[in-house]
């Protein structure tokens, strides 16, 4: 789960996950909620405060200033046909577009590779088992070239799920920083080469 503040003060909460995952859900409020699939760690909407706007199919939204265009997938390397479909959902606010693939199972196909071209900001999960692993994750960044990459959905000490570790994806990167759980962040300060962002979680 990730939460992105424009700067109009316009929030986007991305796929709320559920206790289960063994992680604590902070109080957490949004205008926008993307949902890339309804899995109990990816659609816990109602546990967010407010009165958000659900976004949870593919297609092109506007909501002030704010371009949202989800993005077809699957969520396995047969077509859904294990795990269902999965929304890859691009942000486009203050002049930065960020992607955020959800649980992206399968490999990369030329038109999801055309609609991610200009990507500054790519959230790919990396743990393997449920979505693709390290190895194609990595094969990915390198497709899509974004300037910041910041791994999801891998093991952590109170992650309960089974899944890998970020250690395998990220010795396959050159520049790995670590992060707080909150960055602020302007399009002028986009690095010119690609950085992998290791970013802390709120406990």
């Amino acid at each position: 789960m990730f939460l992105i503040e424009g700067s109009d003060g316009i929030k986007i909460l991305t796929d709320p996950y559920s206790e289960k995952t063994g992680y604590s859900i902070p109080e957490v409020n949004a205008d926008i909620v993307t949902v890339s699939h309804h899995h109990y760690d990816h659609d816990n909407v109602g546990r967010i405060d407010g009165s958000p706007e659900v976004i949870e199919s593919a297609g092109r939204f506007v909501i002030g200033s704010i371009i949202i265009e989800g993005i077809p997938s699957y969520h396995d390397e047969v077509k859904g046909k294990k795990r269902g479909e999965n929304i890859i959902f691009k942000f486009i606010l203050d002049q930065l577009v960020i992607a955020h693939m959800g649980d992206y199972g399968q490999s990369i196909t030329e038109e999801q590779l055309a609609m991610l071209k200009d990507i500054d900001i790519l959230l790919i999960p990396v743990g393997g088992t449920y979505t693709i692993d390290s190895e194609q994750a990595a094969e990915i960044v390198q497709r899509i070239k974004s300037k910041i990459v910041v791994p999801m959905h891998y093991k952590t000490k109170d992650c309960v799920i089974k899944v890998d570790t970020v250690e395998p994806f990220l010795r396959k990167m050159p520049v790995i920083k670590q992060k707080e759980s909150s960055v602020r962040l302007s399009a002028s300060e986009i690095p010119d080469e690609t950085e992998v962002w290791v970013m802390d979680y709120i406990q």
